[in-house]
């Protein structure tokens, strides 16, 4: 009898680890997919950051109209500006860039022209 009732016990006891370990399992599980969630979301965000910084770099030193160019365009006006931008990036916003070669500049550059 006492038998009996140890072996009970035992597969109460078994019967609730069971339980224990599928209720913590399903609990890794979905914290798990919360934070491949969270990661997703994350890696989103961090690419519209690195759209953002682009559209903001460029603006400041892309194109015709860009910020750097049109205020070296002032300084040459006579601002007297108490600090300096940093002139690796004066040179690229300034600079235009130039049209390729035509096949007759090519053949003057190879003769020892232009």
């Amino acid at each position: 009898m006492v038998r009996i009732v140890a072996n009970l016990w035992r597969q109460e006891i078994q019967k609730r680890s069971v339980q224990e370990i599928v209720k913590r399992g399903a609990d890794l599980y979905d914290k798990l997919v919360g934070f491949v969630e969270d990661l997703k979301t994350l890696g989103q965000r961090l690419t519209q950051a690195r759209d953002s910084y682009d559209s903001a770099y460029s603006k400041l030193y892309s194109g015709k109209g860009n910020v750097i160019r049109r205020a070296e365009m002032l300084k040459e006006l006579g601002v007297k500006p108490l600090k300096t931008l940093p002139a690796e990036l004066v040179e690229a916003a300034i600079e235009v860039p130039s049209l390729p070669a035509t096949p007759e500049e090519e053949g003057e550059k190879a003769q020892g022209g232009v």
